[in-house]
């Protein structure tokens, strides 16, 4: 079986050079392209990819609002985040929304391809440029040095966080963001992940003591 693939840049150029691409390779259809972060969550949603190339940065919603939302929606569909910054910050808010991969712009068609196999397989990727960035931020958060634990967390995960250190419950929170309770258990999970926490009561100390919310 082929795999679908959907591409989202607001550049016409890139865009067309993406499509044209990843197009030529005999075992993946692009099955559409998005000129910005709405578009690709409808896109994503009306065709269901296995995989979704993900700009960044993108007008009238960005690629990390259009990637939770794809999380939320679509979670069978694997993304991957393309970029040309290499803010650790921005790269390490992806992974925490659930980026199967975050690629710099700078790679060739060849690596992209491999790159869309790997993550449709089940597996991750990330540029090797950024991959010493992560490890140093990683490490920093295990030691748990001030102001490195607070990055790791994206920002719908902050607000989860800050409302389980107020008393709220899954119910109470889904309201208050406008998300189902489900996608609040997800958060809870990836915050657990990073944590090492399992009860509310520690996470709310957590928050408290490390996080600042």
């Amino acid at each position: 079986m082929k795999i679908n693939v959907l591409i989202a840049d607001d550049f016409p150029l890139i865009r067309n050079a993406l499509v044209d691409a990843i197009g030529r390779d005999p075992d993946i259809t692009v099955v559409g392209a998005a000129t910005n972060g709405t578009e690709a969550v409808e896109l994503t949603l009306q065709h269901r990819p296995d995989v979704v190339l993900l700009d960044v940065h993108m007008p009238d919603m960005s690629g990390l609002v259009a990637l939770e939302r794809i999380m939320e929606q679509a979670p069978d569909s694997r993304v991957v985040m393309l970029t040309a910054t290499e803010k650790v910050d921005v790269f390490l808010e992806a992974i925490a929304n659930g980026a199967a991969g975050y690629l710099n712009k700078r790679i060739g068609t060849s690596e992209l391809v491999q790159a869309v196999i790997t993550v449709h397989g089940g597996g991750s990727v990330i540029s090797p440029d950024l991959a010493g960035s992560l490890l140093h931020e990683y490490s920093a958060h295990r030691r748990g040095k001030p102001g490195a634990v607070r990055p790791l967390l994206a920002d719908r995960e902050q607000e989860v966080l800050r409302l389980v250190a107020l008393g709220h419950t899954d119910k109470e929170i889904g309201r208050t963001l406008y998300i189902s309770p489900r996608t609040v258990q997800n958060h809870l999970t990836r915050i657990r992940h990073k944590t090492g926490l399992q009860r509310r009561s520690e996470l709310a100390r957590w928050a408290a003591d490390h996080a600042r919310i």
